[in-house]
């Protein structure tokens, strides 16, 4: 069901009062603070209907509601008009990466760090250690009867390794075929580029013994994710949000960050893709247990057309989502411009 303007402008305004207050917010606390021209009655019946339809919910026995995950989605697709940076975070962000770009470590890190300075919330930035190294050559070698080693080297000189199981009567020699021609379809293609897609295209061109291959398929995804690299920044920030007043709560979602293969999950979506340069993800769209009432906000950066990872902004769904849309697509056009020029530089 559509929502009428009334409807939105008072869901919107519970939105930007809870997003401040982190309480529950009133019929009579919207009637004084925004002037929607109804009354404090009015807003109350609206409120009622909201909740009914799914875009409120009601803590305990307060009188006050508060959004639910429909209502944030719906305030996010329909509502948010991403801020304007302001000159003082314009100025912040180019002053923090003034002298601390001398490698693209520090370029990642400093991305992290300074972002979530500027959104109090945790920022992950994933990113594969050597931008714009290419594929050298893949190599089985031989473990024990039942597996095997698949060797990724590129020509940076970053080597990856993950055990692979062989299929029942398959020796190394005949995996080394596989990793031959795999090598011939990939050499040379930076492994940023390298994807599900592009394998699904080596099977669908090459391959003739799908049982011999598919488990080399599986295996060399996980020796391209593993290229990637997480950084993090604002950890601690959580600490200070109402949300995580909760020791085992908080607990919960530290161990979580610990865990990169779990972390990279999140921001690795395979699922839908979308032209918009900034993404929201809200409760349950992450996936996650620990981050069930949290926000993701993340948006994919690229130097010289080539994409290089994700960067992101986590933290409770009573998230600033028009401002840190607004900072996200900032950061991500300001670290792109620097990479392009710190490859320029190479």
């Amino acid at each position: 069901m559509n929502l009428d303007e009334r409807k939105q402008k008072i869901l919107q305004a519970i939105i930007q009062d809870y997003i401040t207050s982190a309480e529950p917010v009133g019929s009579r606390t919207i009637a004084r603070k925004y002037n929607l021209g109804v009354s404090a009655a009015t807003i109350r019946n609206e409120m009622f209907d909201l909740e009914m339809m799914g875009y409120l919910e009601q803590p305990h026995t307060s009188a006050g509601r508060i959004p639910s995950i429909k209502g944030y989605r719906f305030y996010v697709d329909c509502l948010v008009k991403p801020e304007k940076v302001t000159n003082d975070e314009k100025k912040f962000v180019e002053t923090w990466f003034q002298d601390k770009v001398s490698d693209v470590d520090q370029i990642f890190q400093n991305t992290a760090k300074g972002l979530a300075r500027i959104t109090h919330n945790v920022t992950l930035v994933m990113t594969s250690q050597q931008p714009g190294s290419r594929l050298k050559y893949i190599r089985f070698l031989p473990l024990d009867h039942r597996r095997a080693i698949m060797i990724v080297v590129t020509d940076s000189g970053q080597i990856e390794n993950c055990i692979y199981s062989k299929p029942d009567g398959v020796d190394v020699d005949e995996l080394n075929i596989v990793a031959e021609k795999l090598t011939n379809f990939l050499s040379g293609v930076p492994m940023a580029k390298i994807n599900m897609d592009m394998l699904q295209q080596f099977h669908d061109d090459v391959v003739d013994d799908l049982d011999l291959y598919r488990t080399a398929f599986r295996s060399l995804h996980r020796a391209f994710r593993r290229q990637q690299q997480l950084y993090k920044g604002g950890t601690m920030e959580l600490l200070n949000k109402p949300e995580f007043k909760d020791v085992d709560k908080a607990k919960s979602l530290f161990t979580m960050l610990e865990e990169q293969d779990i972390v990279a999950n999140i921001l690795h979506d395979e699922g839908e893709q979308t032209d918009k340069p900034v993404t929201v993800r809200i409760g349950e769209e992450t996936k996650l247990s620990p981050i069930n009432d949290c926000s993701i906000i993340e948006a994919t950066f690229t130097a010289n057309d080539v994409v290089l990872g994700k960067i992101a902004v986590l933290g409770p769904a009573r998230m600033e989502y028009a401002r840190i849309i607004g900072l996200l697509d900032f950061m991500k056009q300001h670290v792109t411009h620097i990479l392009e020029h710190y490859q320029d530089d190479k």
